[in-house]
Protein backbone atom coordinates (compact mmCIF):
# COMPACT_ATOMS: atom_id res chain seq x y z
CA UNK A 1 0.00 0.00 0.00
CA UNK A 2 1.75 3.63 -0.72
CA UNK A 3 2.06 6.21 1.79
CA UNK A 4 -0.90 9.02 2.05
CA UNK A 5 -0.74 12.15 1.17
CA UNK A 6 -0.48 13.34 4.54
CA UNK A 7 2.45 10.89 5.86
CA UNK A 8 4.22 12.52 2.58
CA UNK A 9 3.76 16.11 4.32
CA UNK A 10 4.70 14.49 7.96
CA UNK A 11 7.81 13.10 7.50
CA UNK A 12 10.16 15.24 5.80
CA UNK A 13 12.89 17.14 7.97
CA UNK A 14 16.12 18.76 7.09
CA UNK A 15 19.22 18.36 8.70
CA UNK A 16 21.99 20.91 9.07
CA UNK A 17 25.55 20.53 10.45
CA UNK A 18 26.79 23.63 12.38
CA UNK A 19 30.56 23.52 13.03
CA UNK A 20 31.62 26.42 16.17
CA UNK A 21 34.91 26.74 17.17
CA UNK A 22 35.80 24.76 19.93
CA UNK A 23 35.68 27.37 22.63
CA UNK A 24 31.92 28.77 21.74
CA UNK A 25 29.52 28.96 24.04
CA UNK A 26 26.77 26.86 22.01
CA UNK A 27 23.97 28.07 24.52
CA UNK A 28 24.71 31.54 23.81
CA UNK A 29 24.83 30.71 20.13
CA UNK A 30 21.34 28.80 20.04
CA UNK A 31 19.91 31.48 21.87
CA UNK A 32 20.94 34.59 19.29
CA UNK A 33 19.43 32.28 16.73
CA UNK A 34 16.46 31.02 18.35
CA UNK A 35 16.55 27.91 19.08
CA UNK A 36 16.63 24.88 21.99
CA UNK A 37 18.52 22.09 22.89
CA UNK A 38 16.81 18.74 24.25
CA UNK A 39 18.11 18.41 27.90
CA UNK A 40 19.10 14.90 27.21
CA UNK A 41 21.47 15.39 24.07
CA UNK A 42 22.21 19.79 23.94
CA UNK A 43 24.45 19.40 20.24
CA UNK A 44 20.51 19.23 18.87
CA UNK A 45 19.26 22.12 18.20
CA UNK A 46 15.66 22.84 17.09
CA UNK A 47 13.17 26.02 17.08
CA UNK A 48 9.47 25.85 17.48
CA UNK A 49 8.93 28.32 14.48
CA UNK A 50 10.84 25.43 12.45
CA UNK A 51 9.78 22.14 13.91
CA UNK A 52 11.39 20.08 10.84
CA UNK A 53 14.31 21.67 11.08
CA UNK A 54 17.33 20.01 13.20
CA UNK A 55 21.02 21.70 13.52
CA UNK A 56 23.18 19.14 14.47
CA UNK A 57 26.33 20.87 16.45
CA UNK A 58 29.97 20.15 16.51
CA UNK A 59 33.25 21.41 17.36
CA UNK A 60 35.85 22.07 15.31
CA UNK A 61 37.96 18.97 16.65
CA UNK A 62 34.99 16.79 16.22
CA UNK A 63 34.33 17.79 12.86
CA UNK A 64 33.14 14.13 11.00
CA UNK A 65 32.87 13.62 7.18
CA UNK A 66 30.68 11.06 7.46
CA UNK A 67 27.68 13.49 9.45
CA UNK A 68 28.68 16.38 6.82
CA UNK A 69 27.58 14.43 3.66
CA UNK A 70 24.39 12.96 5.21
CA UNK A 71 23.35 16.81 5.81
CA UNK A 72 20.79 18.67 3.69
CA UNK A 73 23.21 21.98 4.37
CA UNK A 74 26.18 23.06 6.20
CA UNK A 75 26.69 26.25 8.57
CA UNK A 76 29.25 27.33 9.74
CA UNK A 77 29.57 29.76 12.95
CA UNK A 78 32.85 32.15 12.45
CA UNK A 79 34.01 33.68 15.92
CA UNK A 80 36.16 36.98 15.98
CA UNK A 81 37.53 35.71 18.86
CA UNK A 82 39.33 33.06 17.45
CA UNK A 83 38.92 32.64 13.67
CA UNK A 84 38.74 29.86 11.34
CA UNK A 85 40.50 26.50 11.81
CA UNK A 86 42.00 24.24 8.84
CA UNK A 87 39.67 21.57 9.67
CA UNK A 88 36.53 23.80 9.07
CA UNK A 89 37.76 25.08 5.55
CA UNK A 90 38.33 21.24 5.07
CA UNK A 91 34.31 20.60 5.89
CA UNK A 92 33.65 23.36 3.87
CA UNK A 93 35.11 23.05 1.09
CA UNK A 94 33.50 18.96 1.43
CA UNK A 95 30.04 20.57 1.34
CA UNK A 96 30.82 22.93 -1.96
CA UNK A 97 31.88 19.39 -3.85
CA UNK A 98 28.59 18.16 -2.09
CA UNK A 99 27.03 21.13 -3.69
CA UNK A 100 24.98 21.15 -0.51
CA UNK A 101 23.66 24.49 0.81
CA UNK A 102 26.13 26.84 2.85
CA UNK A 103 26.20 29.59 5.19
CA UNK A 104 27.81 31.55 7.03
CA UNK A 105 27.29 33.36 10.71
CA UNK A 106 29.36 36.07 12.26
CA UNK A 107 29.59 36.43 16.56
CA UNK A 108 31.49 38.03 18.69
CA UNK A 109 31.64 41.07 16.31
CA UNK A 110 31.93 43.58 18.93
CA UNK A 111 34.16 42.05 21.89
CA UNK A 112 36.42 39.65 19.24
CA UNK A 113 40.11 40.29 17.69
CA UNK A 114 37.88 40.50 14.25
CA UNK A 115 35.40 42.72 13.54
CA UNK A 116 32.38 42.10 10.79
CA UNK A 117 34.51 42.81 7.96
CA UNK A 118 37.66 41.34 8.76
CA UNK A 119 35.46 38.09 8.92
CA UNK A 120 34.04 38.54 5.83
CA UNK A 121 37.25 38.99 4.44
CA UNK A 122 38.55 36.15 6.13
CA UNK A 123 35.62 33.84 4.76
CA UNK A 124 35.91 35.41 1.50
CA UNK A 125 40.07 34.48 1.32
CA UNK A 126 39.97 30.60 2.97
CA UNK A 127 36.40 29.47 1.97
CA UNK A 128 33.92 31.19 -0.35
CA UNK A 129 35.68 34.21 -2.88
CA UNK A 130 31.92 34.84 -4.05
CA UNK A 131 30.31 35.58 -0.64
CA UNK A 132 27.57 38.00 -0.55
CA UNK A 133 27.07 40.29 1.87
CA UNK A 134 23.52 42.40 2.32
CA UNK A 135 23.24 42.77 6.16
CA UNK A 136 25.28 44.75 8.38
CA UNK A 137 25.31 44.66 12.22
CA UNK A 138 24.53 48.22 13.95
CA UNK A 139 26.45 48.92 17.03
CA UNK A 140 24.52 50.09 20.10
CA UNK A 141 25.52 53.95 21.20
CA UNK A 142 28.00 52.45 23.61
CA UNK A 143 29.73 49.80 21.24
CA UNK A 144 29.50 47.59 23.53
CA UNK A 145 26.51 45.25 21.58
CA UNK A 146 24.72 44.95 18.40
CA UNK A 147 21.24 46.65 18.11
CA UNK A 148 20.00 45.82 14.40
CA UNK A 149 21.06 45.01 11.03
CA UNK A 150 21.60 47.39 8.15
CA UNK A 151 20.29 46.06 4.58
CA UNK A 152 22.80 47.08 1.74
CA UNK A 153 20.22 45.75 -0.56
CA UNK A 154 16.97 47.86 0.43
CA UNK A 155 18.62 50.93 2.19
CA UNK A 156 16.61 49.81 5.45
CA UNK A 157 17.85 49.49 9.00
CA UNK A 158 16.51 46.48 11.13
CA UNK A 159 16.45 47.23 15.10
CA UNK A 160 15.22 46.79 18.24
CA UNK A 161 13.68 49.38 20.01
CA UNK A 162 12.02 48.95 23.36
CA UNK A 163 11.93 45.57 23.11
CA UNK A 164 10.40 45.36 19.50
CA UNK A 165 11.84 45.02 16.62
CA UNK A 166 10.88 47.77 13.52
CA UNK A 167 12.06 48.38 10.27
CA UNK A 168 12.78 51.91 8.96
CA UNK A 169 14.46 53.65 6.14
CA UNK A 170 18.15 54.13 6.60
CA UNK A 171 19.78 58.33 6.81
CA UNK A 172 21.55 59.64 3.96
CA UNK A 173 24.81 58.97 5.98
CA UNK A 174 24.29 54.82 6.10
CA UNK A 175 23.49 55.32 2.08
CA UNK A 176 26.26 57.00 1.16
CA UNK A 177 28.86 54.77 3.18
CA UNK A 178 27.61 51.54 1.86
CA UNK A 179 27.41 52.39 -1.67
CA UNK A 180 29.87 50.97 -3.07
CA UNK A 181 28.88 47.47 -1.41
CA UNK A 182 25.62 48.01 -2.57
CA UNK A 183 26.67 48.47 -6.51
CA UNK A 184 28.71 45.12 -5.65
CA UNK A 185 25.71 43.16 -3.96
CA UNK A 186 23.25 44.42 -7.05
CA UNK A 187 26.34 43.50 -9.51
CA UNK A 188 26.37 39.68 -7.90
CA UNK A 189 22.78 39.03 -7.86
CA UNK A 190 22.18 40.36 -11.44
CA UNK A 191 24.65 37.39 -12.67
CA UNK A 192 23.05 35.16 -10.13
CA UNK A 193 19.30 35.06 -10.23
CA UNK A 194 18.10 37.27 -12.80
CA UNK A 195 16.14 36.02 -16.08
CA UNK A 196 18.05 36.17 -19.31
CA UNK A 197 16.23 39.36 -20.24
CA UNK A 198 15.96 41.22 -17.15
CA UNK A 199 20.04 40.94 -17.15
CA UNK A 200 20.38 41.93 -20.47
CA UNK A 201 18.43 45.36 -19.33
CA UNK A 202 21.17 45.62 -16.96
CA UNK A 203 24.06 44.96 -19.44
CA UNK A 204 22.16 47.60 -21.34
CA UNK A 205 22.18 50.72 -18.38
CA UNK A 206 18.96 49.72 -17.47
CA UNK A 207 17.74 49.89 -13.71
CA UNK A 208 16.83 46.73 -11.62
CA UNK A 209 13.64 46.77 -9.52
CA UNK A 210 14.60 46.36 -5.54
CA UNK A 211 11.80 43.53 -5.82
CA UNK A 212 13.70 41.41 -8.59
CA UNK A 213 16.97 41.26 -6.91
CA UNK A 214 15.33 40.40 -3.65
CA UNK A 215 13.52 37.59 -5.66
CA UNK A 216 17.28 36.72 -7.14
CA UNK A 217 18.57 36.30 -3.12
CA UNK A 218 16.80 33.03 -2.58
CA UNK A 219 18.81 31.75 -5.18
CA UNK A 220 20.27 27.78 -3.53
CA UNK A 221 23.80 29.30 -4.99
CA UNK A 222 23.30 31.92 -2.89
CA UNK A 223 26.27 32.17 0.09
CA UNK A 224 26.38 34.89 2.23
CA UNK A 225 26.98 35.81 5.99
CA UNK A 226 24.91 36.88 8.80
CA UNK A 227 25.65 38.98 11.79
CA UNK A 228 24.13 37.10 15.01
CA UNK A 229 24.92 38.62 18.09
CA UNK A 230 22.59 39.76 20.58
CA UNK A 231 19.70 38.21 18.27
CA UNK A 232 20.11 40.72 15.07
CA UNK A 233 20.17 37.86 12.63
CA UNK A 234 17.48 35.49 14.28
CA UNK A 235 14.73 36.49 11.49
CA UNK A 236 17.68 36.16 8.43
CA UNK A 237 19.31 32.80 9.41
CA UNK A 238 15.27 31.66 9.79
CA UNK A 239 14.18 32.61 6.46
CA UNK A 240 17.21 31.35 4.62
CA UNK A 241 16.31 27.91 6.89
CA UNK A 242 12.89 28.20 5.89
CA UNK A 243 13.51 27.75 2.22
CA UNK A 244 15.77 24.35 2.62
CA UNK A 245 14.50 21.05 1.30
CA UNK A 246 15.78 17.64 1.97
CA UNK A 247 18.87 16.88 0.03
CA UNK A 248 19.82 13.46 1.45
CA UNK A 249 17.42 11.65 0.71
CA UNK A 250 17.73 7.48 0.86
CA UNK A 251 15.71 5.04 -1.00
CA UNK A 252 13.57 2.43 0.93
CA UNK A 253 13.26 -0.94 -1.06
CA UNK A 254 10.63 -3.00 0.18
CA UNK A 255 10.43 -6.41 -1.89
CA UNK A 256 9.62 -4.48 -5.63
CA UNK A 257 8.46 -1.05 -3.76
CA UNK A 258 11.23 1.32 -3.97
CA UNK A 259 10.30 4.81 -2.72
CA UNK A 260 11.83 8.32 -1.21
CA UNK A 261 12.57 7.43 2.80
CA UNK A 262 10.47 11.06 3.06
CA UNK A 263 7.64 8.89 2.22
CA UNK A 264 7.68 6.12 4.36
CA UNK A 265 4.99 5.10 6.82
CA UNK A 266 7.59 2.88 9.27
CA UNK A 267 10.31 4.93 11.57
CA UNK A 268 13.48 3.73 9.87
CA UNK A 269 17.16 5.51 9.31
CA UNK A 270 20.50 4.73 8.89
CA UNK A 271 23.35 4.82 10.93
CA UNK A 272 25.96 7.46 9.97
CA UNK A 273 28.12 6.75 12.73
CA UNK A 274 29.18 4.41 15.43
CA UNK A 275 26.67 6.61 18.16
CA UNK A 276 24.08 8.00 15.47
CA UNK A 277 21.88 7.51 12.63
CA UNK A 278 19.53 9.43 11.11
CA UNK A 279 16.09 8.69 11.32
CA UNK A 280 12.45 8.95 8.95
CA UNK A 281 9.15 9.24 10.06
CA UNK A 282 6.97 8.59 13.54
CA UNK A 283 8.92 6.94 16.35
CA UNK A 284 5.22 6.56 18.69
CA UNK A 285 7.63 4.51 21.01
CA UNK A 286 8.74 1.91 18.91
CA UNK A 287 11.43 -0.53 19.33
CA UNK A 288 14.19 -0.38 16.57
CA UNK A 289 16.98 -2.80 16.09
CA UNK A 290 19.79 -2.99 13.21
CA UNK A 291 20.63 -6.29 11.16
CA UNK A 292 23.88 -8.18 12.14
CA UNK A 293 24.68 -11.17 9.97
CA UNK A 294 21.00 -11.26 9.41
CA UNK A 295 20.05 -11.45 12.56
CA UNK A 296 17.56 -8.52 14.05
CA UNK A 297 19.12 -7.16 17.30
CA UNK A 298 17.07 -4.72 19.58
CA UNK A 299 18.88 -1.50 20.31
CA UNK A 300 19.04 0.69 23.47
CA UNK A 301 18.28 3.93 22.05
CA UNK A 302 20.11 6.67 24.52
CA UNK A 303 18.12 9.82 23.51
CA UNK A 304 16.45 11.00 20.28
CA UNK A 305 14.56 13.96 18.48
CA UNK A 306 12.89 14.23 15.33
CA UNK A 307 15.34 12.95 12.61
CA UNK A 308 18.26 11.57 14.74
CA UNK A 309 18.34 8.86 17.08
CA UNK A 310 21.40 8.33 19.58
CA UNK A 311 22.58 4.65 20.67
CA UNK A 312 25.94 2.53 20.63
CA UNK A 313 27.21 -0.39 18.32
CA UNK A 314 25.46 0.87 15.40
CA UNK A 315 26.80 -0.38 11.83
CA UNK A 316 27.49 2.93 10.02
CA UNK A 317 25.47 2.62 6.52
CA UNK A 318 23.28 -0.21 8.48
CA UNK A 319 19.30 0.53 8.17
CA UNK A 320 17.67 0.61 11.94
CA UNK A 321 14.06 -0.65 11.49
CA UNK A 322 11.38 -2.37 13.43
CA UNK A 323 11.74 -6.20 13.86
CA UNK A 324 8.50 -6.42 12.10
CA UNK A 325 9.74 -4.46 8.87
CA UNK A 326 11.29 -6.26 5.78
CA UNK A 327 12.56 -2.73 4.50
CA UNK A 328 15.90 -1.49 4.14
CA UNK A 329 17.48 1.93 3.01
CA UNK A 330 19.93 2.46 0.44
CA UNK A 331 22.38 5.95 0.52
CA UNK A 332 21.83 8.31 -2.35
CA UNK A 333 25.10 8.23 -4.62
CA UNK A 334 26.09 11.95 -5.79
Amino acid sequence: MLPSHESVLRHPHVLLYLIVSDTADLSVIAANLGFESPAEFPSALQSKSLPRVTLFVHAESKVDSRILQSCDGLVVALDGASGVGAKTIDAWNQAKDLTLPRHLLALNVVHGRADFDELCAIASRTMEPDLMVRYLPIDSDDELSLTGVYDILTSEIHALVEGAWITQPADPEHIALTSSAREDLFEQLAYLGLDDATLQNHQSGLPISVTKLESAWSHPDLVTITPIDDGVGEKIFETWLSMLNPNWVPTQIDGDLAIDVTQTTEYIGIALTEEMARMWGDASGQEVGQESLTTWIALQVSSQCPGLLWTHGLIPGATLRSEASTASLVAPIF
